[in-house]
């Protein structure tokens, strides 16, 4: 069993694909979907797997939430802090109350100047948001093992 799940490759594409840099840092791009219970899920992984290391949480909007989409951004932003991940990173997500930035192009912007070998990344949002092209550009920054 153990060795067939080490053969399993994603199904499709986005959804926690994990990739290494050279320089170590990790990027998991789960930016397909994003809904409270998928995002908390996420943030615990980022966790588990970075260990020791730094983490980012690059986070965009949970779409189609309707009139929960506020409680449900601010449980998100809680569960960050509770799980401890180091840098919350809101893309045109300003109910998460962390640092913002108003587009996925920001993001990278930012990434590519405060990241530091070794670093964690978790990129996660609802598709419409379009944050594939942030863990895109960061894989294109550094090349991958």
């Amino acid at each position: 069993v153990a060795e067939s799940l080490s053969a399993a490759a994603p199904v499709s594409r986005w959804r926690m694909e994990v990739a290494e840099r050279a320089d170590g840092v990790t990027v998991v791009n789960d930016a397909y979907n994003a809904n409270p219970e998928s995002m908390r899920a996420a943030l615990e992984a980022l966790v588990g797997l970075a260990g020791p290391r730094r983490t980012w949480a690059v986070l965009g909007p949970m779409a189609e939430l309707g009139e929960l989409a506020a409680a449900a951004h601010t449980a998100v932003a809680d569960a960050a802090r509770e799980l401890r991940v180091g840098q919350v990173l809101a893309v045109g997500a300003p109910e998460y109350g962390a640092r913002t930035v108003p587009d996925a192009a920001a993001a990278a912007e930012v990434l590519a100047v405060e990241l530091r070998p070794g670093d964690v990344v978790l990129v996660k949002a609802s598709r419409a948001a379009g944050l594939e092209r942030v863990a895109q550009a960061l894989l294109a920054a550094g090349a991958t093992r």
